[in-house]
This record gives C-alpha cells, structure tokens and sequence, in this order.
C-alpha cells in the first residue's frame, strides 16, 4: 500500500518527514504532512473497498485504485531514495529495507496471524481441509502473490499481489536509481525502465490470448502488467520541479483536476476490466496518466485540504491495513465468497475493514512506528561513532 504503501509523508515544500528529497525553489514553508496525498490514499483505498463489496456495479475501482497507489508510492519511494543519495552520495539500503519492513510487516504479521488462527481453529474458508495455510502464508510473508505458484494458496491472499508487485520493484529500482543519478542519465533510466516493463506486459498478454485465454488471473497480478505506474510515479519524482511548473496556473489546475478525476471515475465503471487486454493497453495507462496529474496537483499544492475531505484523509492514514482487511473480511462474512454480496453484508463488511484498519493503525502499526524511531537513533549513533573512529 505502502502501496499502500509507503508510509512516507510528504510536506508542500517536498520533503518527507525525514525521509523524502529536497526542497524545489519558491515554494511555501513546509507543513508537517501533505494533506492531498492522504486524500489521494483514501480515494484509491475508498476505491477498492467499492470494487470488493459491490463488484457488479464497480467492475474496474479495484485496479483503478491499485494504480494510483502504484502511482504514488513510486513518486513516494523515490523520493526518499534521491534524499539519501544527495546527503550520503549512496542509498543506505539497511536503513532503506529495514524502513519498509517496519511500516508493513507488523500489519501483515497481525492479518497473516489471524488468518491462521481463525483458519486453524474454524476452517471458515475450508484452507485447513485443503491443507494450504502453510503454503498460504508461505506466499503473503514472502510477497510471491503476484507470481504463477507451484501450490495452491488461499483467496483470503489475493489482495496481496499488490504489495508483492511493490516489493519486488524495490529490490532492483534503488540500485538503478543510483547508477542513473551518478552518470545523470535518469531520463534513460525511466525510458528502458518503461519499455521492458511495457513489452514485457505485451508479450505476456499475447502468450495468454494464444496459449491459455481463460488464464487472465495470472496474467493481471504478474509484476510487468502494472508496474508501469511505478515507473511512472518515480519519473514524476524526478522531474517534480518541471512538472509542477506545467500545473502552476489556478485555471489550468482545475482542468486538470477535473478531468483526471472523470478519467479514473468512467474507468470504475470499465466491465470486467481485470480480463481485458484492451483494459491492460489503454485503460490501465490512462488511469495511470490521470492519477500521476493527481499526485503531482497533491504534492504541489501549498494550502490545506478543505474540511470536507477530512475523512478521505483520516481513511488515507489507514489505507494500508484497510487494503489488508477488505477482502477476508468479506470472504468470512459471505460463506467463502466474494460474489453476489447482499447490501447488509457489503455494508457490514466495510465498517468492520475499517474498525480493524484503525485499530491496526493504533496498536501494531504504532509498534512499528516506534520500532523504526529507536532503529534511526541506532543507526545515527552507530553511523556516527563509525566517522568519528575514521577521522581519529
């Protein structure tokens, strides 16, 4: 979620709480946290919990708002990459990956634990008859979802495809990254980035509409269908100064805003987008483009949200264990499955995912929190007594 994901704030000047890249010339003093792009969160999340509890209707929310998440944890992420490179001239990858693991392991240790528990005990969704909650949690601690399986795992999973589509991303794009900023080659950098993935994501789609047209499951959660919008959201992050440029003007601001937002809201709509090849070529991109123009309009602006969208903000802040959530809880509420939800459990389903989300977010998403303060403090004084010994 971290997309969902990241857990990285942004202020309106460009830096992240400690973590994300300088400051762009001109702008305002920096607030403590980028209000828009929690707005942002909770739309994409609100997006998916609409995909998952009224599918019929919703047909593409849940890719839709995938993609924005995908969108901006690449602008997020990079971010913080760029800021370590300009102060250390390296990414300090212990300190990168140690990051993550504290913003998401705690929540999916908590849901991947309970799935278990309940699992074991109930058998709600039969996993345990199956024998595959082992491989199920084989799949969800080491983000695999998104891959073709030699074993069967569990439904209450699918969502995770996601997560693991991010995660592997960044087990290669920091090391890129570097490499492209020493030799100031990011433009090449983001260009051969997007053309593999693309051709990557053709020759994929091609080989299931010859071979196996009834697998389009595995194609879409493959990490090359989708990862275009990390790639993207990371260009958007290195060239921010120029693009926030291109959005200066109040009018042309609001155009784009309108029309990125009727852009993503007919894609919602899209019928069975998660088995269209021409959902993957056009449709995908398109919401890609018009969420990149929302995160660039989020991070760029240098007043507060309106009051109204103080819930979208507040959901933004849990979106993470929201996204964990949604799914199972509908599986377990509705006999093991996600089809033809009657209101009341649509319903039902939502405010539970929500309840857990911010009880999630207060207890062992605050664990982690406070896990990765104490590392930083380990990690600085560490750092620290290493310089002094060098300069003695």
């Amino acid at each position: 979620m971290t997309l969902l994901v990241g857990g990285t704030v942004e202020t309106a000047a460009g830096k992240s709480t400690g973590q994300s890249s300088g400051q762009g010339a001109g702008q305002a003093p920096a607030r403590q946290r980028l209000d828009g792009l929690d707005v942002l969160r909770g739309a994409a999340v609100g997006a998916v919990l609409m995909g998952h509890s009224w599918p019929g209707v919703f047909q593409g929310a849940g890719i839709v708002g995938v993609i924005a998440f995908f969108v901006l944890s690449g602008y997020l992420i990079t971010g913080v990459l760029i800021r370590d490179v300009e102060q250390h001239r390296k990414v300090r990858y212990g300190r990168f990956y140690a990051h993550r693991a504290f913003r998401l392991l705690p929540a999916l240790v908590a849901f991947l634990g309970v799935y278990a528990i309940v699992e074991l005990t109930a058998d709600v969704l039969g996993d345990r008859s199956k024998g595959i909650i082992g491989y199920t949690l084989l799949a969800g601690f080491g983000y695999l979802k998104d891959l073709p399986l030699p074993f069967d795992v569990s439904m209450a999973i699918g969502p995770l495809w996601t997560l693991a589509v991010e995660e592997q991303f960044y087990l290669i794009w920091p090391a890129l990254l570097v490499i492209a900023l020493r030799k100031s080659r990011q433009g090449r950098l983001i260009g051969w980035s997007a053309a593999v993935v693309y051709s990557l994501m053709t020759a994929s789609v091609l080989a299931m509409l010859v071979l196996a047209p009834n697998l389009h499951s595995l194609v879409y959660a493959l990490p090359t269908t989708w990862g275009l919008g990390l790639i993207i959201g990371s260009a958007l992050r290195l060239y921010r100064v120029r693009m926030f440029s291109w959005f200066s003007g109040r009018r042309r601001r609001l155009v784009a805003l309108l029309g990125s937002i009727l852009v993503l809201a007919a894609l919602v709509f899209v019928p069975r987008a998660n088995e269209s090849p021409a959902f993957f070529f056009v449709g995908g991109p398109l919401a890609m483009a018009a969420a990149a123009v929302l995160v660039i309009l989020a991070a760029s602006r240098t007043r507060a949200m309106p009051k109204w969208t103080r819930a979208l903000q507040l959901l933004g802040m849990v979106s993470y264990a929201a996204y964990l959530w949604n799914y199972i809880v509908i599986l377990w509420l509705n006999d093991g499955s996600t089809a033809d939800l009657p209101p009341l459990v649509a319903v039902t389903a939502t405010l539970l995912t929500l309840l857990l989300a911010v009880i999630s977010w207060h207890t062992v998403e605050k664990l982690g929190r406070i896990g990765r303060d104490r590392f930083d403090t380990y990690y600085e004084a560490r750092a620290d007594a290493a310089t002094t010994l060098r300069g003695s």
